[in-house]
């Protein structure tokens, strides 16, 4: 009876010994009824679905001038410790959609050896990439060299260097951790955000990456190289070609033509005795003419 109440075929008509009294209502008056009430309810819910839409609109133009001013800013923050590093740098790396890239200049501390795996694992498992690069004396250690295999046959790209500035990982053209140096007694990093300074790290990764060798390659030792020394012209292609300029950019800082330019690097590549961009890098480097 309840039910019949509620749908509009019943109505209270009054009462009769104390107890209400209902009739029975046409049926083409209840379904107005319902109808009625279900043209109130999806006028509030639209009023509703554009109340949000407009809250939605406001909260997001006010994101994107906070990420102006972010990309104004950069700002930046200190995380003090190593355990509270390894948690934030956890977090950060879920974030990752693109490319992770590090640099590290100490040993391999092997009690973080399986965590840093697994973090790894987790960030390749989504299809993000990553590269890194350690000292070549790493990889002549048992425990560095099985940690670097481990991390290669897993997916990253790894390479070797003679040294590395500083510790650095960059986490898309989102953020990057750096050490803060001098400012606590325990290991701190630099958490930096937005792309102002973002940028700027990858660079420098870039023009260390290019010098690296990849971990499991034999580089031609130095004295089979050609020790001519080089052009002006050669020499400004290199240092240009080393800090990761583009043929059309590197044209236009010479003020030649990017045809003109071409022959120079493939006379650049036969004196070196390399077949791309990366062994010529290494190459020059060995002979001590990338400073």
């Amino acid at each position: 009876m309840a039910l019949l109440t509620e749908l509009g075929l019943l109505a209270e008509s009054g009462h009769s010994a104390g107890r209400p009294t209902v009739t029975a209502t046409a049926t083409e008056t209840a379904l107005n009824r319902l109808a009625q009430q279900a043209e109130q309810t999806a006028a509030r819910s639209l009023e509703e679905a554009i109340r949000i839409r407009k809250a939605m609109r406001l909260l997001t133009t006010e994101l994107a001038d906070q990420y102006q001013q972010q990309e104004s800013m950069a700002p930046a923050e200190l995380i003090v410790g190593l355990d509270r590093i390894s948690e934030v740098l956890e977090d950060c790396t879920e974030l990752a959609q693109d490319e992770v890239l590090s640099m590290h200049p100490g040993p391999v501390v092997e009690s973080r050896s399986k965590a840093r795996l697994e973090r790894n694992q987790k960030v390749l498992d989504r299809g993000v990439g990553m590269r890194t690069i350690h000292l070549a004396s790493t990889a002549r250690l048992p425990q560095g060299l099985a940690l670097l295999e481990d991390m290669q046959r897993a997916g990253v790209r790894i390479r070797l260097a003679p040294t590395i500035p500083f510790r650095l990982i960059v986490i898309d053209e989102v953020m990057a951790f750096t050490p803060a140096f001098g400012t606590e007694a325990q290991p701190t990093a630099m958490v930096t955000r937005g792309p102002v300074i973002t940028r700027l790290l990858r660079r420098v990764f870039e023009h260390c990456w290019q010098s690296a060798v990849e971990l499991g390659t034999d580089a031609p030792a130095p004295q089979d190289l050609d020790d001519t020394p080089l052009t002006g012209q050669q020499a400004g292609i290199l240092r240009l070609m080393n800090a990761g300029f583009k043929d059309e950019a590197i044209a236009r800082e010479l003020g030649i033509s990017t045809r003109t330019l071409r022959r120079l690097m493939n006379d650049l590549m036969e004196k070196l005795g390399a077949d791309n961009r990366f062994r010529a890098g290494v190459r020059a480097q060995q002979l001590g003419w990338l400073k």
